[in-house]
């Protein structure tokens, strides 16, 4: 099992496609090597209380300052209370608890997506073949009722190490175990493969952190990414 803050790392280096120093102190810059993120900033907390500080580049003393103090405050808002513009707040989750629903009966309801398929995807989201059959996508899990596919999850970012979670589902198909049969299957294939299933979510994004709950996800970490812009206006 992994640490906390491995579990952050290959979180944020798959989510952004970027390259992280170890990350054992408080405060952090990127590689000189990697992307450059849309943020600023990144102030990540472990549930254990560690706060880590993940810059994105060289700043001045003063705007470090500023921007930290925004994102302790940002930090600190109720989970589902929106963050100030500029500003976003995000959980990670790993699957650490039982699901609600047992894997038998997800299998009953959803499976895998092939190129065969097709019709279904594209009903589903017209114009999203290409995206959804990629090999990075995979594993690609539907919930079907009736000829219809009305949840789909797949892997909105895979590494050597990871698959996060992307699921979709038709508004009308919600809080009916679609998007939980869907994530429970994806899990337990990303598993196989010898890959750990990470889930994230605006914090608030209510609905998202239910399902995630349901599938037996707890976090491991918060975060406050400060947009590169803002340090202007503060």
């Amino acid at each position: 099992m992994k640490s906390e803050i491995d579990l952050l790392r290959l979180h944020l280096e798959a989510v952004w496609d970027i390259r992280l120093p170890p990350l054992v102190q408080t405060e952090v810059e990127l590689l000189p090597t990697t992307l450059l993120p849309p943020w600023q900033l990144c102030l990540a907390e472990l549930t254990s209380g560690w706060q880590v500080a993940i810059w994105r580049s060289k700043t001045s003393a003063l705007n470090r300052k500023r921007m930290l103090q925004q994102a302790q405050k940002a930090l600190a808002l109720p989970e589902a209370k929106k963050a100030p513009p500029g500003i976003s707040r995000e959980v990670a989750l790993i699957q650490t608890a039982s699901p609600t629903m047992d894997l038998s009966t997800a299998h009953q309801h959803a499976r895998l997506l092939t190129e065969q398929d097709q019709n279904l995807l594209e009903a589903f989201q017209p114009g999203g073949l290409d995206y959804y059959l990629h090999l990075q996508r995979r594993p690609l899990i539907g919930t079907i009722v009736d000829g219809r596919l009305l949840s789909l999850a797949h892997s909105s970012r895979r590494t050597t190490e990871v698959c996060e979670l992307g699921i979709d589902t038709l508004p009308e198909a919600r809080r009916k175990g679609y998007a939980l049969a869907a994530t429970l299957v994806w899990a337990q294939i990303v598993a196989s493969e010898g890959l750990i299933p990470i889930y994230s979510a605006l914090s608030e994004n209510e609905p998202s952190l239910r399902l995630a709950a349901a599938a037996g996800y707890r976090p491991f970490a918060r975060s406050v990414k400060v947009e590169s812009g803002i340090a202007s206006s503060l």
